[in-house]
């Protein structure tokens, strides 16, 4: 038995965006129909939990900052992956209407693109996207699991002790939640913590990756409608040259579509893409140290964090070069066709092709846009924090 998307037969359509629609579904977060009372409910109490054990966990590190700077960092470090969380969960509500007016229109387009073997590119694409993010979806819970089971084990290998009422995750809650009766509430409340992080981050670094593949596909179709039009025709009549420059014309409208979709994108994305770089290079770089300064099964904790958050942010950097890269070949297929059989006309629209096509599709974030020299860059920083932390530690 194995999961219905990873089946052949699974729709195509289903494939869009489906792991943003998923993960935000279990928060009760929906773009593409109207909420209901419960799911609003459901959603407020999401975001009320991530907010409150974001309290919990500061007051925890806070605490014991001076007497215990290991347990600290403990906190500090799931800390920083809820707050960029709880800011994604808070952009992505407030763009609610905007990501639908999205999904629809790159629904639109790419439903369009049916001719030849696009069906085949679009698959995989599609499947592509729905893969990775489904990774990330279970290395994140996984990761939840991992704090849960640390839990777990330390009650056990204390269990000679008197018992310590702790939380799967480094959080101070009010002292009624650390004894009975109410600890087993509040231990449940705490691991839900843990998931809706895994959910809001996983659907909102989802959409980004997914929209760079899909995008990637449309230009990728592009280039290959620049190919069919602009074929090789010997003394062309007049009426073919009229022909082949309305669809030229058609073929720039795309183009520009394509660019003012993605300019709409980078206005809802750039706040959150850029808390998702600087707070995964802190997460890494604490992650790394929590790494150097425990020992034994908790390695194995933050070896998959440290995994976890690497993995999301090189699906931003990928998706990014990808749709780049894509947006520059389509001038290279368009100096490639045979546009110097056409005439004058057609040759014009091939040259405002290729100008445009110079400049590259990227989503605009401040200071940087999001691909793999990004990533490596992102890298050094971190190992860079790290050296400093060895020397002060």
């Amino acid at each position: 038995m194995y999961p219905k998307y990873l089946s052949k037969d699974y729709p195509l359509e289903k494939h869009l965006f489906f792991v943003t629609r998923y993960s935000f579904g279990l928060l009760g977060l929906r773009f593409e129909r109207l909420p209901s009372l419960w799911s609003t409910c459901w959603l407020i109490f999401n975001f009320v939990n991530l907010l409150h054990c974001c309290q919990a966990e500061f007051s925890f590190g806070w605490s014991y900052i001076h007497t215990s700077p290991v347990d600290a960092m403990d906190a500090f470090c799931p800390l920083a992956c809820s707050l960029t969380t709880l800011f994604k969960m808070a952009c992505m509500w407030s763009s609610r209407v905007e990501v639908a007016a999205l999904i629809q229109r790159i629904r639109h387009l790419t439903e369009q693109q049916t001719e030849g073997n696009r069906n085949e590119l679009k698959s995989g694409y599609y499947r592509l996207a729905t893969l990775l993010c489904m990774l990330i979806f279970t290395l994140g819970s996984i990761n939840t699991a991992a704090f849960v089971l640390r839990s777990f084990w330390e009650m056990w290998m204390h269990r000679q002790l008197p018992f310590k009422y702790d939380m799967p995750f480094r959080m101070l809650f009010p002292s009624i939640a650390h004894r009975m009766p109410l600890y087993p509430l509040a231990y449940l409340y705490s691991t839900w913590s843990g998931q809706v992080t895994v959910y809001a981050f996983v659907a909102t670094d989802g959409f980004f990756f997914s929209f760079t593949l899909y995008v990637t596909f449309l230009l990728k179709a592009l280039q290959m409608d620049v190919q069919r039009v602009v074929r090789p025709v010997h003394n062309p009549t007049a009426r073919e040259c009229e022909v082949c420059c309305q669809q030229l014309r058609i073929i720039i409208d795309r183009h520009n579509d394509i660019v003012g979709i993605v300019q709409r994108f980078s206005v809802i994305m750039a706040a959150p893409t850029f808390a998702q770089f600087l707070s995964s290079s802190l997460v890494i770089a604490t992650s790394v140290i929590d790494i150097l300064l425990f020992s034994g099964y908790n390695i194995i904790r933050y070896v998959v964090y440290a995994s976890t958050v690497s993995a999301c942010l090189f699906l931003y950097c990928y998706g990014g070069t990808e749709m780049s890269l894509a947006s520059l070949e389509l001038g290279e297929a368009a100096y490639n066709s045979h546009w110097y059989l056409w005439n004058r006309d057609v040759r014009q629209r091939i040259y405002l092709l290729i100008m445009r096509a110079q400049r590259p599709i990227t989503v605009q974030v401040p200071f940087f846009a999001p691909s793999l020299p990004v990533f490596t860059s992102v890298i050094k920083f971190t190992g860079s924090i790290v050296a400093l932390a060895k020397t002060i530690l």
